[in-house]
């Protein structure tokens, strides 16, 4: 009998030392919709997004943003890949619309031709997720011509842009330097020019657009996790 209390009060003592669940620690569902969120696609067992993974500097200042490796790493690899390339070094952005949106990011800027990572008029297509939607300021997304048709141009969202769901690409959001994107919906274009003789399509075009000088990856999950995209349809490679 003592040998068996001796026994029940060992194993009382174990479970004292086993936490309860804290009240700060997510369900069940919670896990799993986490989890089921960063597994977008079956290669990856798990990518861990830094909330500042890239730095876009600018003439008119830095915008700190968070790219969607997760649930976009088709469009986050192009971008990162192009980024690290740099490809965007002196692309401006030519397209100012107050309580929309600014576009840049073409690389016909420099080279004369429009590209992504693939190559010169490559294309690659659209990635949509219920997570990515255009609903804030600060969105970045990707400029097309349509249906799976991107390739190195993106925009970032002044207003909440609904109507674009499903038809572009949100892959990121500004998450530092909002002064600077402040700063880029003030800047005056073309329009605001009276007698100007400038066409249609740069009447939205600042005076002084601003340039991409750089861009600084601070962390790039894919390239973390050996995943590689070959072609610009096909599935991804791990390496």
């Amino acid at each position: 009998a003592a040998l068996l209390l001796g026994r029940l009060l060992a194993l009382t003592s174990l479970f004292a030392v086993i936490p309860r669940r804290s009240r700060f620690l997510p369900d069940r569902a919670s896990w799993q919709r986490d989890w089921q969120r960063t597994s977008y696609h079956s290669l990856f067992s798990f990518i861990a997004i830094n909330k500042m993974s890239v730095t876009i500097h600018t003439t008119a200042g830095d915008l700190k943003c968070e790219i969607f490796c997760d649930t976009c790493p088709r469009t986050a690899f192009n971008f990162l890949s192009l980024a690290a390339d740099g490809k965007y070094n002196g692309t401006i952005f030519h397209r100012n619309i107050r309580k929309f949106m600014i576009q840049g990011g073409d690389t016909a800027h420099v080279t004369g031709v429009k590209s992504s990572t693939w190559g010169d008029e490559v294309t690659f297509p659209d990635e949509f997720h219920p997570n990515n939607l255009h609903d804030r300021r600060g969105r970045l997304s990707m400029a097309n011509r349509g249906p799976n048709t991107n390739k190195s141009q993106f925009f970032i969202l002044y207003d909440p842009q609904p109507h674009l769901n499903n038809l572009h690409t949100v892959f990121g959001q500004v998450v530092g330097g909002m002064e600077t994107l402040d700063k880029m919906e003030k800047l005056p274009i073309w329009a605001d020019q009276p007698n100007n003789n400038k066409s249609r399509s740069e009447q939205t075009t600042p005076l002084e657009p601003p340039e991409i000088t750089g861009i600084t990856i601070h962390s790039n999950p894919l390239a973390d996790q050996g995943v590689t995209y070959p072609t610009p349809t096909g599935p991804p490679e791990k390496k």
